[in-house]
């Protein structure tokens, strides 16, 4: 073979090796750029449902059964209160479940549409939630009457900063959790109560809530892929997928409302209505670094960050119902509320426990 043959050869290797090259990033330009919309779609359809969630969820901590507690000076004893309320909002769980598998499947899916994985890479933890999941709320709060005028003031809360962080439950994946609700309104008295009267009062109020969720894992498996990388580098051996995924949603919601209320004997059944406008702040990031031979290639790595803001046009005014029965022992009340949102559709139950005089 002469030399003009040999370089004719070489060429044409060097041509078909440029065009399989072109090929392969080609393949995987498109496959991540698939994969990169399907999971910000899921992010943004996860984001959606818990703007609606949290809210209502949420909307009967500082409940207080009495449209109006009294004042707390004049008057013998002040009038105020103080407890516990726990709540569970009935949603259909099917969102979370069909968004966290698509987004565990659509990476094992871009990689696979690589024809670069020696092994059967699957992602998918196969998450099962029941068709309806009781989504949990609970606050502390405290009501404090009114200086001379008929009002009262309640205020409640509750953190409970990072949990899960950097902990795994058996083999399941990392979590990380933080949620957060303060609130607080005021009532003033149209109607104090007094001899046959009900209690009628109206009022105003704001509840912020904060709900963090994070989620990480790894997946080990062989990449033997049969060609290189955009840097001339063999991209085959042990290899390490590591995606993770966080959603922060911050809601404001400010509400006016009128309230009913009666005591007879050890019971206070009472009916409220409010008006809803809420606002919201949030905002995604997730991403999947892939570790081959323990370094990390940026090629097979990608992510996403968004930031939404919703405002009350946005999400329109909304009205809810709200009534239960409130059990008086002494100075210990017990109540059972219930509220339907007919925006979202929603019921709410909770169950209060205070201490009032």
């Amino acid at each position: 073979m002469n030399l003009k043959k040999i370089i004719i050869a070489l060429t044409c290797i060097s041509i078909a090796h440029g065009a399989f090259a072109e090929s392969v990033t080609e393949k995987i330009t498109k496959a991540k750029s698939e994969m990169k919309t399907q999971l910000s779609a899921v992010s943004d359809s996860l984001l959606k449902e818990f703007e609606v969630i949290l809210p209502e969820t949420n909307s009967l901590s500082g409940i207080q059964p009495d449209a109006y507690i009294g004042k707390v000076f004049p008057s013998v004893p002040p009038h105020f209160a103080a407890g516990i309320n726990v709540s569970i909002t009935p949603v259909n769980a099917s969102f979370i479940s069909s968004n966290f598998n698509s987004l565990t499947a659509a990476i094992s899916t871009m990689l696979k549409d690589t024809d670069a994985i020696a092994d059967n890479l699957d992602l998918a933890l196969a998450f099962q939630f029941p068709d309806k999941l009781p989504y949990p709320a609970a606050s502390v709060s405290a009501r404090v009457g009114g200086l001379f005028l008929p009002f009262d003031i309640g205020l409640w809360g509750i953190t409970t900063g990072k949990i899960f962080h950097n902990k795994s439950i058996g083999n399941s994946p990392l979590f990380d959790f933080e949620y957060t609700s303060l609130g607080a309104d005021l009532r003033y008295a149209v109607i104090e109560g007094k001899g046959l009267f009900p209690k009628i009062s109206v009022g105003a109020g704001y509840q912020f809530v904060r709900q963090n969720v994070g989620m990480s894992f790894s997946k080990d498996f062989v990449f033997d892929s049969g060609y290189q990388d955009p840097d001339g580098k063999p991209i085959t051996g042990a290899a390490t997928l590591a995606p993770s995924i966080n959603l922060m949603v911050d809601t404001h919601t400010f509400f006016g409302q009128i309230q009913v209320s009666k005591t007879i004997l050890i019971l206070t059944p009472y009916l409220g209505l409010k008006a809803l406008f809420t606002t919201s702040n949030c905002s995604y990031k997730w991403k999947y670094d892939t570790f081959i031979n323990d370094e990390k290639y940026d090629w097979l790595s990608d992510g996403d960050e968004k930031e939404v803001t919703h405002t009350v046009s946005d999400n329109g005014i909304q009205t809810q119902i709200f009534g239960g029965l409130g059990l008086n022992f002494a100075i210990f009340q017990t109540s059972l509320n219930v509220a339907y949102n007919f925006s979202s559709k929603l019921f709410t139950g909770s169950l209060g426990m205070n201490i009032k005089l």
